[in-house]
């Protein structure tokens, strides 16, 4: 009775004066759906996209008919660096990951980095704790990276407890191992939220800005791990806490990888769908 009245007390703490920093429009249900309607606030950072115009409108729409209303988003524009970094190698840097050539892609990424923290700052001044993505970007994603290390810097200033979550893919293998460092660990596992989880994916989707893959189906559980200056550590074993992985393609290969060529031929079946059902009516 004594360790199960120690778990609900911690993952009652754990939601004391909460925030969850989220990269992108569904990153907040793909990552965080166990603790979407349990957390104090959802600060979403970015919004739109030059390559993609659309998304901006059509995220913000998406975010009016969101189920949650306690979401702030900041506003700012993607860098477009998904396929920048070398993710066989990966090199972190000050902003987040290295992005290979001098591109303006990659310029704009370590911009994004200083924006990012002076607009964190006053939404995270007050939190207790603190969740977000984990050091090497959930499935693989630069801006993810970014994200953690923005608001792991914070830490040191507004001095919250910070948690990340515990995504997984084979792109971002390399990087995870690194943080991988002896057998001391502190997380906390939860029954993931599916039912929120299809709500908000139809939103996104009904608006064209849905950015993941289609037919994806959460996990039953996920857990967040209660950050710890790993990385650099002198062990060269240890374990982890368990991993929610997912399998995907290269982003080499044709097709590859979920912001792509499939959701295009997926809009456009949503889109023929939709005109046969009101031809039907009108006729």
């Amino acid at each position: 009775m004594k360790f199960r009245y120690t778990r609900v007390a911690r993952k009652l703490l754990m939601l004391d004066k909460s925030a969850i920093v989220s990269a992108h429009p569904d990153d907040e249900v793909l990552f965080f759906s166990s603790i979407l309607d349990k957390a104090d606030k959802i600060v979403l950072c970015f919004l739109g996209c030059e390559s993609k115009p659309h998304w901006g409108v059509a995220r913000q729409k998406s975010l009016e008919e969101h189920p949650i209303k306690n979401i702030i988003c900041l506003g700012l524009s993607e860098s477009e660096t998904f396929c920048g970094p070398d993710w066989n190698n990966p090199v972190v840097t000050p902003y987040g990951l290295e992005i290979t050539g001098n591109t303006p892609s990659g310029e704009k990424y370590s911009r994004n980095y200083q924006e990012l923290k002076d607009l964190l700052r006053p939404r995270l001044r007050g939190c207790r704790n603190v969740f977000t993505h984990n050091p090497w970007g959930e499935y693989g994603h630069a801006e993810h990276v970014q994200v953690y290390r923005v608001v792991k810097e914070l830490q040191g200033e507004l001095n919250y407890t910070l948690w990340f979550s515990n995504y997984c893919s084979n792109r971002s293998f390399p990087l995870m191992l690194r943080y991988v460092s002896g057998f001391t660990s502190e997380y906390v596992t939860l029954k993931t939220n599916k039912t929120a989880g299809r709500t908000v994916k139809d939103i996104y989707k009904k608006n064209g800005c849905w950015t993941w893959y289609g037919d994806w189906e959460w996990f039953n559980e996920e857990s967040f791990m209660r950050d710890r200056d790993s990385i650099g550590d002198s062990h060269s074993y240890g374990h982890i806490f368990p991993l929610n992985m997912i399998k995907m393609r290269q982003f080499n290969e044709p097709g590859g990888g979920p912001r792509k060529a499939p959701l295009a031929a997926e809009h456009l079946r949503e889109a023929i769908t939709r005109l046969v059902k009101r031809v039907r009516r009108e006729s």
